[in-house]
Formats: structure tokens, C-alpha cells, sequence
């Protein structure tokens, strides 16, 4: 479907689903009260989203613990959750909200038992593929596509959540080498919507996977278009541009990425890489810093850096940042070796 797409002309695309119909729900309910139709919008929503409490105390327990949620007091909210759950352990709507405080506060382990409990007491096609996306965050990918595909087999009428399922199963084929696999669920998930820059960069690494640089161009390109923000859709840019041996624009794409997010790991270790590469040892020097600066430990990153002082002649900074790692990991032998080297020859000279 996309792959149609690649080989049209730019001006062609413009157009696609233009003329794609959307259907209209007629309305059945004239309002001449506004704050009658909305206070009866939300609770039609409320009737939809969140599942029944019959317990009056749960009920209350939920009700506060929502009103923390909303504040990004998780902590304070697990509590009236956890006194919600010795009432009724199996009350879907505080299950719904445990897991969804346990996966933003990342206690992804305890997250996914929520999920898989909540997918067992109400089993339905988006608390199963909560379960599945949950088992696909930790990585565990065969047993979250086991789940996606049973979630599928009970669907019974169009979910929004599809999207994300065949987009998260694209993902699990990519990583496990069914690259012609990847591609159908990825296609599934561009019918739902087309303008995901994140399912472009997704169909762009697939294609890099495959060595089809124009195909991946293209993808990347369109992601960027769609969200100049993508720091992801920049990375990807970089790395087709290096390799069809445009150094400069590569690293133009590069800099975008660290502008837009400092904390993107790949784009700092091409950096790193290309810096070395290309002589460029002090811009290269700045990303490995400034990423170092906003993660508590990266032992991998600290190594790259000290090299890349080595390279610069910048032998005290590497001793600086070879104590950085010895706090961390004091049995380094690696580390401590290179330490040893350095100071001896500084003594020589």
C-alpha cells in the first residue's frame, strides 16, 4: 500500500483519500439546553470509557483517586486504589486506573499484572490488547503477539485501538526478521491513518532493515513533513544521507535531532561516530555531554566520551569522566586500566 505510494510522483500524493468518505452520525437529541447536552455528552463518555463500580465505597476510592491522577499525584492515588482493591479485588474500573498510575509512574512489572488481571476479570477486545501492549513494553514480543492476536479474533466492530495494535505488531515482526510480515501490519495500520509520522519513521526503518535507502528516503522525509518535531524522523534522515556519502546533510539531520530532543541515544552515538569520522571531535564531544548531563548513568556513553577526549587531547577530562564511571562501576578493569596508562605517562613526561 505504501510501497504503491513510493513509486507515484510527490504531486500525486497530495491527493490521496482525499475523496475518502466519513461517515456522519446523524444526531438523535435536539438540545436547546447547553448544559444539558453536555453534562449528557460526558456521561454517555463516562458509560463508554469507564467500567460500572457497584460498591459505594469503591466507588468513592475511585472518585478521589481519579482527582489525584488528574493533579499527578500517582502515589497518593495507588493508595485509595489499594483500599479500593481490598473492598473488590476484582473491580475492573480500579484496575483500569492501577495499571494506568503503575505504567506512568514506569513500574511496568506491577503494571502488567494489572492488566493481565483486568484482561481476565473483563474480557474484551481493548483490555486484551492493553495486556499486549504491556507485555510488548517490557519485551516480551511472542507472548504480546500471542495476545494481539487473540484480541483480534474476538473484535466484533471497528476499535480505535487498532492502529496501535498493527502498528506495535509490525514492530515485533521488524525485531524478529519478518520483514514481509512487518509490512502487512504495517499497512494495516497506514489504512487507519496515514498521516502517523511515527508509523513513516516505523515503515522507514523497515525499509532501511532492507537496504531500500530510496524507499526509506521517502518515509522519513514524509514523517518529517507531517512533524518537523520528530527527532526520530532527523536520525533516520542522517543515516540514509550518510549513506549515500552526503556527510553534510547528514549531519544538518543530526543536529536536528539533538536540538529537538538531546536524550536521543542514536543520534548522540552517530555523532560520536561521525565526529570521529569526520574530525569533528568538539561537536561530537557537546552531544555525548549535554546527553550525559540529563541521564543518571549511561556506562556505554561515559566509555565513547572518554575516548573521544582521548582523541582531542583533552587527557584531564577523560580522567574526570573515567572517576564518573569508576563511582558507578569501581571494578571496571577496562577503565581502570586506561587510567593507569595516562597517569603513568604523564609521569614520564
Amino acid at each position: 500500500m505504501l510501497e504503491n505510494q513510493i513509486v507515484q510522483k510527490s504531486s500525486d500524493l497530495s491527493g490521496i483519500n482525499a475523496n475518502a468518505e466519513s461517515p456522519v452520525k446523524e444526531s438523535g437529541k435536539i438540545y436547546f439546553d447547553p448544559q444539558q447536552a453536555i453534562s449528557e455528552f460526558e456521561a454517555e463518555s463516562q458509560t463508554e470509557k469507564e467500567a460500572p463500580v457497584q460498591d459505594p465505597r469503591v466507588a468513592k476510592f475511585i472518585q478521589n483517586a481519579r482527582l489525584l491522577m488528574k493533579h499527578k499525584e500517582y502515589s497518593l492515588a495507588m493508595n485509595l486504589l489499594r483500599q479500593a482493591s481490598n473492598v473488590d479485588s476484582k473491580n475492573p474500573a480500579t484496575l483500569q486506573l492501577l495499571a494506568s498510575c503503575l505504567e506512568t509512574t514506569s513500574r511496568l512489572d506491577e503494571a502488567l499484572v494489572a492488566r493481565k488481571t483486568l484482561a481476565q476479570v473483563d474480557y474484551n477486545f481493548e483490555n486484551m490488547c492493553r495486556y499486549a501492549t504491556m507485555l510488548y513494553k517490557v519485551g516480551r514480543d511472542q507472548e504480546a503477539l500471542d495476545k494481539y492476536f487473540e484480541a483480534l479474533a474476538i473484535l466484533t466492530e471497528e476499535n480505535d485501538y487498532l492502529f496501535e495494535v498493527y502498528k506495535n505488531m509490525g514492530n515485533i515482526f521488524v525485531r524478529q526478521g519478518d520483514f514481509d510480515a512487518a509490512e502487512e501490519y504495517y499497512n494495516k495500520a497506514y489504512t487507519m491513518n496515514s498521516q502517523s509520522d511515527i508509523l513513516l519513521v516505523n515503515f522507514g526503518t523497515l525499509e532501511v532493515q532492507r537496504n531500500d535507502f530510496d524507499k526509506s528516503l521517502y518515509c522519513f522525509r514524509k514523517a518529517v513533513e507531517i512533524n518537523p518535531e520528530n527527532d526520530k524522523a532527523w536520525v533516520g534522515l542522517a543515516m540514509v544521507h550518510n549513506q549515500f556519502g552526503d556527510s553534510d546533510l547528514a549531519w544538518a539531520n543530526i543536529e536536528s535531532a539533538l536540538d529537538i530532543n538531546p536524550q536521543n541515544r542514536t543520534a548522540v552515538h552517530l555523532a560520536a561516530n561521525w565526529g570521529l569520522r569526520d574530525g569533528k571531535l568538539q561537536k561530537a564531544i557537546e552531544a555525548l555531554q549535554s546527553y550525559l548531563a540529563s541521564v543518571e548513568e549511561d556506562e556505554d556513553m561515559s566509555l565513547v566520551l572518554i575516548n573521544l577526549f582521548c582523541s582531542a587531547g583533552q587527557v584531564d577530562k577523560a580522567l574526570i569522566e573515567m572517576e564518573r564511571v569508576l563511582l558507578w562501576n569501581p571494578d571496571h578493569k577496562e577503565v581502570r586500566e586506561l587510567k593507569k596508562k595516562i597517569l603513568h605517562s604523564q609521569k614520564v613526561a
